[in-house]
């Protein structure tokens, strides 16, 4: 009896984050200052603990991937390929996506110095707001994460210093 409960358990805890998910994505970006919104959708594929790949069909071509420490892009023309254990900032916001997805927001606050507030969100799932306590240059000043009753994520929010805020939908199949 205490196998099955133990094994029961583990199962509980595997439930409560993304072990991997396969779907589609919508993107809004908002420049705050001038209000701008650049609308980006496409497809997103996660696989524990650290391969993600964004393909976006709109606009056609570009791409956020992580392979496990490598962060590559080519967004609107803006490319990037760094190993992020020479970069922290980059390093930091690969962290913040891939463990938004696996539903370990506390391990998000913890490397940003930021403080997290989780609240019952729609459906029996979870809100959760995580806000850095001082201003740096770069990386983010805060995320919104809704996830639904069974641990998966289906909407998070990037605030960056830049006043940019970043907000993706996604549908998992």
């Amino acid at each position: 009896m205490k196998k099955i409960l133990t094994i029961a358990l583990l199962l509980c805890g595997l439930a409560a984050g993304a072990q991997s998910l396969e779907g589609t994505f919508t993107q809004a970006k908002t420049l705050k200052i001038s209000g701008k919104v650049i609308k980006s959708e496409g497809s997103i594929t996660y696989t524990a603990p650290d391969q993600l790949a964004m393909l976006y069909t709109k606009p056609d071509g570009d791409y956020f991937i992580i392979d496990g420490p490598y962060l590559r892009m080519d967004l609107r023309g803006v490319s990037l390929d760094v190993n992020t254990e020479n970069n922290k900032t980059v390093k930091a916001q690969r962290n913040a996506i891939l463990y938004s997805i696996a539903g370990r927001y506390e391990e998000i606050a913890a490397e940003m110095d930021a403080d997290c507030t989780v609240t019952a969100g729609s459906g029996g799932g979870k809100h959760v707001v995580i806000k850095t306590r001082k201003v740096l240059p770069k990386g983010y000043s805060g995320m919104e994460l809704d996830y639904k009753k069974n641990g998966q994520l289906r909407k998070m929010v990037l605030e960056e210093f830049g006043d940019i805020s970043t907000e993706y939908i996604l549908t998992v199949k």
